[in-house]
């Protein structure tokens, strides 16, 4: 006893000791954190102050590539780097690509609040602007209409004109944005420069990126007057590149096209045609465009409209059975604009909105409401018989839903309100009060 006593009393020590020695190093730390972005950081800025300004780390590529990253790293860590301005601006004059990337991002960064000192560097924009490589081109041309200061808005013009006639697609779509946000800082330069002709002009680039840019750039400097105008050159056009965008372009390119008219019958045919590869697509952003899309065309063209319905039904079920909780709400809400123009068209599919355990309620409950307008003489029977299993979900909110559902379909359909009826009075054997007091309620 007198052994194991001296054991129990040498682990306890050992515990306590473990103890102790955790909450020192606990302290410590915190010590640590609490200084680490106070003074010793000061003194860092300072040091990396003078080590941009140094001739020998200048001419280092690799250090002075690292004292860079250290600047940004601060940056990026809230701690106030704005006195290396000019220092930076040295840096950004330097011939790696990666460094000239992380100097024009501090540039933009600072620059509204160093707006005299970010003139200095318009010079080695401008030149970079005319560099061999075209993502040094791009760069310089992105950065400089990054700064929106109004101060350089003149020594933008040559630049971004020459972006535009580069040989380069990636130039050419990065000069095209530099004009969207040019627009912001000064929308009248964008009209004495005639830049919405110039961008229509280029909607005939062979780039698909460059045209999808133009599309976006016009969208937004002619929203004043409804966005781009989409007239039958256009409009064909973009219809016959739409294999060659990528798939969020196509989604664009197709939500632009919903405001084309097309002139007759036929050529909404053609379009639907050349649309219907669309509804196969993988991605469901392309595949709701294209659906949005049939529903534009054919709203005024009632004989095709039940066609364009049940082609667009097995689209919106695939991705009602595959897609994530937020696809499968948006794909219930495009199943209830069908069936305000079509009740009984997906009256033979109900079971695919039958409610899943792992539903969230907002999906739960738009599945119900749908069960409701779809119930029909042919399945009537067999939605009372799913809904009245709700009942008894644990939340009591989807409980009260289901039995309001069943006298909903008891109301709209006089051959299936025996069954509900039923199912009502059925509810009083649960013994629940939440459930009898909505039954009796549904039921007077």
């Amino acid at each position: 006893n007198k052994k194991g006593l001296v054991l129990w009393v040498r682990n306890q020590n050992l515990q306590c000791l473990w103890f102790f020695t955790l909450v020192e190093v606990a302290r410590n730390s915190c010590r640590r954190m609490a200084t680490y972005f106070t003074d010793n950081k000061k003194g860092e800025v300072n040091e990396l102050d003078n080590l941009l300004k140094n001739p020998e780390i200048q001419r280092d590529v690799t250090r002075c590539r690292f004292v860079v990253q250290k600047v940004i790293a601060f940056m990026t860590q809230g701690i106030d780097v704005s006195k290396l301005f000019s220092g930076m601006i040295m840096a950004s004059a330097g011939s790696d690509i990666i460094q000239k990337k992380l100097c024009y991002l501090y540039i933009c960064n600072y620059a509204e609040s160093n707006s005299e000192l970010a003139v200095l560097t318009v010079n080695t924009m401008q030149k970079d602007a005319r560099h061999a490589n075209p993502i040094v081109r791009a760069l310089a041309l992105r950065s400089m209409c990054s700064l929106r200061l109004p101060s350089i808005l003149e020594y933008m013009r040559e630049p971004l004109s020459n972006g535009l006639r580069d040989k380069s697609a990636y130039v050419r779509k990065t000069a095209v944005l530099g004009y969207m946000k040019l627009f912001y800082v000064d929308p009248q330069m964008i009209t004495d420069m005639g830049i919405v002709d110039r961008l229509y002009r280029m909607l005939r680039d062979n780039d698909p990126q460059v045209v999808c840019n133009c599309v976006i750039a016009l969208n937004e400097i002619l929203a004043s007057e409804g966005g781009i105008v989409v007239n039958r050159p256009v409009a064909h056009h973009l219809l016959n590149m739409l294999k060659d965008f990528n798939e969020w372009s196509q989604s664009l390119i197709l939500q632009v096209l919903a405001r084309y008219k097309p002139e007759d019958e036929d050529e909404v045919f053609d379009i639907l045609t050349l649309l219907d590869e669309r509804l196969k697509h993988t991605n469901s952003g392309v595949v709701l465009s294209a659906v949005h899309l049939f529903f534009e065309l054919t709203k005024d063209i009632p004989d095709m409209q039940d066609a364009v319905y049940e082609r667009i039904q097995a689209p919106l079920l695939t991705l009602l059975r595959s897609g994530s909780a937020e696809l499968t709400f948006t794909c219930l809400h495009h199943m209830q604009l069908l069936l305000t123009r079509q009740p009984n068209l997906l009256e033979s599919d109900y079971k695919t909105f039958f409610c899943r355990y792992n539903d969230p309620l907002y999906v739960k409950y738009t599945r119900l409401d749908l069960l409701v307008d779809i119930a029909s003489k042919s399945n009537a029977q067999a939605i009372i018989d799913e809904i009245s299993a709700y009942a008894s979900d644990i939340g009591v909110e989807m409980a009260r839903r289901s039995i309001r559902a069943l006298g909903k379909i008891a109301m709209r359909l006089e051959y299936a309100s025996e069954h509900a009826m039923s199912k009502l009075l059925a509810f009083y054997t649960l013994e629940t009060d939440y459930i009898t007091s909505e039954s009796l309620v549904v039921m007077q």
